[in-house]
């Protein structure tokens, strides 16, 4: 299996296979589109990009529709321990680095 279809079936499996089930986290940034988080099954964040959920899978993701929203700094504050033990370092943006390697849990 692929990364892209590994990620978006690790993401899935989180969220029972429906991505209203996940939350939705808005971007600092006004051209991006934000993040869907869920978590797996011992807590952990899993993140997907919302731009790579629409290009896997050609849905549309309306964040209103998502069970819950939040910012990004509510998300740092959410998994600030976590973020703390996992991120390679302060500087890197969690949301993205998450996003990108869903093979970091424990």
């Amino acid at each position: 299996m692929d990364t892209a279809s590994q990620k978006l079936y690790i993401f899935l499996s989180a969220c029972a296979g429906n991505w209203h089930n996940a939350a939705f986290i808005a971007g600092h940034k006004e051209d991006s589109p934000g993040y869907l988080l869920s978590a797996n099954r011992d807590g952990w964040p899993i993140v997907m990009a919302v731009e790579q959920f629409q290009q896997l899978t050609g849905e549309s993701i309306d964040p209103t529709e998502c069970c819950g929203q939040l910012t990004e700094d509510a998300f740092k504050s959410l998994y600030a321990q976590y973020l703390l033990w996992q991120m390679p370092s302060a500087e890197s943006n969690p949301l993205l680095y998450l996003s990108r390697d869903n093979s970091n849990q424990p």
